[in-house]
């Protein structure tokens, strides 16, 4: 402090204490950085602590007071922490996360810190079967797990275009299998082939003759692996087996001709082709009688169909040289026809079933149960659909009485399905007849069922009786009647005339059915054929070709 006293400046601390002559300042304090000698002790800012701050490498010490001015402390910036027992990165930790160092392998592998640590590997041990590098070696199990059990097919022998099915096996004493594969190892020179393929059995079809040899191996979950070796010996066809005998229906209505034949004898095969054509349509082993194609074998025509030529040949193998020479056969395809067509004389045959009704109506004969199951039944010859709509059914008992008259009028619904059936029943809910109907179909040999709905003065007195001579008709003719309907021979399309029957059975049905197993119908006057047992809505079917067909024979 400075003061002036008798024109002279003088220097003085911020306190005195040496007498009384001089001017009181306050009591002595203890040093602070100001530039002043606080504590009287003749120095200024003495003995004040120092400024430390930051960790590790970062730390720093600093002077708290410099010419009376505090300091500031700032540590020094961190570094990437290395292996040299300092805290580098400064966060007060010592040559942490430098991570570890590995040494030895298998059950011999150890690990440490990567400093300040030295590695040292295990001891090996003798290996074991265990999954585990017991000795230290860098290979786990050798030696000591057994390899797994496998077993090759014998020599197999077969001709050229034949498959042989190679059949292995493979197990394991100590474990399961995980892999088991075939693979080709040697082969003709002529042989194209390649083979890799997995599992325990393989379908061998080799391309050449010759010698063949394939290698089966299984590997286990110890990672073993053996191997065995099959081998296949091939020829070539020396003696080609005869041609097969066999039939076919002429027309063929769905384009899936059946052929049949005698039962496939063993070690041959059957194959169905288009002539000139290798193109397999079906083919038949051994103990089957018939080929049916799952596809049409060709579009066709019209009625009465386009001629096509078929080939059936007996093989051994797929070899051509292993087949017959072929057995040609030709059938008529028709075409497909979805369009209606007007029923005419030569696409629709009528049929009647006789039904032993009870007698004359009386008190007790009601709901048409007199009459219960009197039935007509209609086939179309055709491939087309025919449409009834426009035309009538009409009948008249052997007197051609007025009183007898009775007929139906069709309408838009009545079609008869191509080469199928429509049945028209009356009372059939009273009836025994056409309880086993099928379902309706409108497709190839489908069925249509009605409700015979007759009209005529007297609907109650008797029903259909054309055995017993006279003029009684039944008959298909065009027009809509609305009284009597005409009986002139030349406007009916279809009739059955008066005959003679015996049957008394009720729910017999006489009248035209196939004549022949290949749906052949023969139409006419008078019915052919006395239906026993009753074949109401019977459709015949490409299968009903085949007696005993094996295999059985799908109806679609």
């Amino acid at each position: 402090m400075r003061q002036l006293m008798f024109g002279v400046l003088l220097f003085v601390s911020a306190c005195d204490c040496r007498g009384p002559n001089v001017v009181r300042l306050p009591d002595c304090v203890d040093e602070i950085c100001d530039g002043l000698d606080n504590d009287c002790d003749g120095d200024i800012d003495e003995a004040l602590p120092t400024e430390q701050c930051g960790v590790g490498a970062c730390a720093r010490e600093v002077p708290s007071c410099v010419n009376g001015m505090p300091q500031a402390c700032t540590p020094a910036l961190p570094t990437e922490e290395v292996c040299d027992g300092v805290d580098n990165d400064c966060d007060d930790a010592v040559d942490e996360a430098l991570g570890t160092q590995k040494c030895g392998v298998g059950a011999c592998e150890r690990e440490v810190a990567a400093c300040g640590a030295e590695c040292l590997a295990g001891e090996p041990a003798p290996e074991v079967c265990d999954g585990v590098d017991n000795d230290c070696d860098g290979e786990t199990d050798e030696g000591a797990c057994p390899a797994p059990n496998v077993v090759c097919p014998p020599v197999q022998t077969l001709l050229i275009g034949g498959s042989v099915t190679l059949a292995a096996s493979a197990s394991d004493d100590d474990g399961t299998i995980t892999l088991m594969d075939w693979v080709l190892e040697t082969k003709p020179a002529t042989s194209m082939l390649t083979v890799r393929a997995s599992g325990d059995t393989y379908t061998f079809t080799p391309d050449a003759p010759g010698s063949y040899a394939l290698s089966f191996c299984a590997t286990d979950d110890d990672g073993q692996k053996r191997c065995c070796e099959a081998r296949v010996e091939v020829s070539a066809c020396t003696s080609p087996p005869a041609p097969p005998a066999s039939t076919a229906c002429g027309t063929s209505w769905d384009g899936r001709p059946i052929v049949q034949f005698s039962p496939v004898p063993s070690g041959l095969r059957y194959v169905l082709s288009r002539h000139g054509d290798s193109t397999e349509l079906a083919a038949a082993v051994a103990g089957h009688n018939y080929l049916r194609p799952a596809a049409r074998v060709a579009a066709g025509g019209p009625m009465p169909g386009t001629p096509t030529q078929l080939s059936l040949r007996a093989c051994r193998t797929s070899d051509a040289a292993c087949c017959s020479l072929p057995t040609t056969l030709t059938v008529d395809v028709v075409e497909t026809c979805t369009t209606p067509v007007a029923p005419t004389r030569d696409n629709v045959v009528l049929s009647e079933y006789v039904v032993n009704g009870d007698g004359a109506c009386s008190s007790s004969c009601t709901n048409d149960s007199c009459q219960a199951g009197e039935s007509i039944e209609i086939t179309n010859v055709s491939n087309c659909p025919v449409a009834l709509d426009g035309f009538h059914f009409a009948y008249r008992n052997n007197n051609a009485s007025a009183n007898s008259f009775r007929w139906m009028n069709f309408g838009t619904s009545d079609v008869i399905p191509p080469r199928g059936v429509y049945v028209a029943t009356r009372g059939r809910q009273y009836s025994q007849c056409g309880a086993g109907l099928g379902g309706e179909s409108s497709g190839l040999y489908g069925l249509r069922i009605s409700t015979l709905t007759m009209q005529g003065p007297n609907l109650c007195s008797g029903w259909f009786n054309n055995t017993g001579g006279g003029q009684s008709e039944l008959r298909i003719a065009p027009g809509e009647v609305t009284s009597n309907p005409n009986f002139t021979p030349a406007t009916a399309i279809a009739r059955i005339a008066p005959y003679q029957s015996t049957t008394g059975a009720a729910c017999a049905s006489i009248g035209f059915d196939a004549v022949d197993s290949c749906g052949t119908v023969v139409g006419g006057d008078v019915p052919t054929t006395q239906l026993r047992p009753n074949q109401l809505g019977r459709l015949w079917h490409p299968c009903d070709a085949v007696a005993s067909p094996v295999p059985a024979c799908a109806r679609d």
